[in-house]
């Protein structure tokens, strides 16, 4: 499949049927004979019982799945192909797959391989993609890597792991017709959703500095404009929608698809000073939360704080209103300005459970606010016990976490 990585505990699948099959090299009769009740000879099991098995591991992971058919011939028979030319259907998405960059500062089109986190297991691969030779990568859905062409600006959209690729239309027009700062330009974002139109996916983009967000289909002639004035502050795709922020209005809006109420909830002012607020959406099992951020400009009682954090869970349903959130059990939130990810603590213990880790490029790489104490903590990423060493090949120098989701949330090594 094009990737490699660290075994799980346990035999996997094919190893499992192989360790299964008697020897007929047993040092004894009544050795070969428990051998031979133990043996069973998985590739025979019912197509039923196969597809039974099948669907529960493709509800856990499309990747587990993928491996499981390369088992033998009569399980990849009896199984459907996880091969969507769509890329609609959810269920066969990498979903919990994020992609991580190397802490050497490779670029991922220059190395045309990517490794990737599962943030429920912490187990990582590494995916060699020729696929990203000439592209730029301008966002992330699902595990899916949304890819910018470099000469002539068409999109595309790449599944990682089965290498299914969506075209879309190039997006040169709206450069110059919207877009004419360059930088904004660099900075394009991209999310994937549902299609309102078709059966079909969307691929939804925004940019910062600049107004304006643009949608586009497999089947478009073009990109078209749906929100001409509207400047995000930041945005994410949940459950087939893209939902945003509106920072000079404070408010949380569903940005795709169009609706005649796209208002979801006003973002309180809980810090005071509205200047130094800044504002992220991140999806964490299941939920939808805002983080809201505040720099502090002066010292407290307590002592300095370089920041403090608020959260909210997004209501998305038709109650729309924002619930104030105040612990994450086990989840780990890491804010960056482009992305953010939510990290289970139980397979990674070099992380603190109900913590945020914001990226600093002041003083400090990494700031940690406990949301049990309400106490930052600036720490360095070497302080971080190495949890991927082992995960990696050795022939990549070691990396933090942290080092692997900034580095890669930093534009320029895109």
């Amino acid at each position: 499949m094009g990737f490699a990585g660290t075994k799980r505990k346990g035999a996997p699948f094919a190893t499992a049927v192989r360790a299964a099959r008697p020897s007929k090299f047993s040092s004894s009769p009544a050795a070969a004979m428990a051998l031979h009740e133990e043996w069973r000879d998985w590739a025979l099991l019912l197509p039923d019982l196969t597809e039974v098995i099948a669907a529960r591991v493709l509800a856990a992971d499309v990747v587990d799945y993928m491996s499981m058919r390369t088992v033998c011939t009569r399980w990849r028979a009896s199984t459907p192909c996880p091969r969507d030319p769509t890329l609609r259907d959810a269920h066969l998405r990498p979903r919990g797959w994020v992609a991580l960059c190397d802490g050497d500062g490779v670029r991922p089109a220059d190395a045309c391989e990517v490794a990737f986190l599962n943030t429920a297991t912490g187990r990582c691969v590494r995916v060699h993609l020729p696929e990203l030779h000439g592209y730029r990568i301008v966002g992330f859905t699902d595990g899916l890597i949304i890819l910018l062409n470099k000469d002539t600006t068409t999109v595309r959209v790449l599944h990682p792991f089965t290498r299914v690729a969506v075209d879309l239309p190039p997006i040169a027009s709206i450069f110059n017709y919207m877009v004419k700062d360059q930088q904004s330009r660099a900075w394009m974002r991209a999310a994937v959703c549902m299609s309102q139109t078709s059966d079909s996916i969307a691929v939804v983009a925004w940019f910062p500095n600049s107004p304006g967000v643009v949608v586009a289909e497999p089947s478009f002639p073009c990109w078209y404009i749906i929100h001409h004035n509207i400047q995000l502050a930041t945005a994410v795709s949940f459950q087939g929608r893209v939902y945003g922020v509106i920072s000079n209005e404070r408010q949380v809006v569903q940005v795709y698809p169009q609706c005649l109420n796209s208002y979801i909830a006003h973002i309180p002012n809980t810090f005071g000073i509205p200047q130094t607020h800044l504002f992220f959406l991140v999806e964490s099992a299941t939920r939808l939360i805002l983080v809201l951020r505040h720099f502090h400009l002066y010292n407290t009682v307590e002592g300095y704080q370089p920041c403090g954090s608020a959260l909210f869970e997004v209501d998305t349903t038709e109650h729309k209103r924002l619930n104030s959130l105040s612990n994450l059990g086990d989840r780990a939130l890491f804010i960056g300005r482009d992305r953010c990810l939510s990290v289970s603590q139980n397979n990674l213990p070099s992380i603190t459970g109900n913590t945020i880790y914001f990226y600093s490029q002041d003083l400090y790489p990494v700031i940690m606010y406990s949301l049990s104490s309400t106490i930052c903590e600036s720490i360095s990423t070497l302080s971080i016990i190495h949890d991927f060493e082992k995960r990696i090949r050795p022939s990549v120098q070691p990396f933090t976490l942290v080092d692997h989701i900034f580095t890669f949330c930093n534009h320029r090594h895109w």
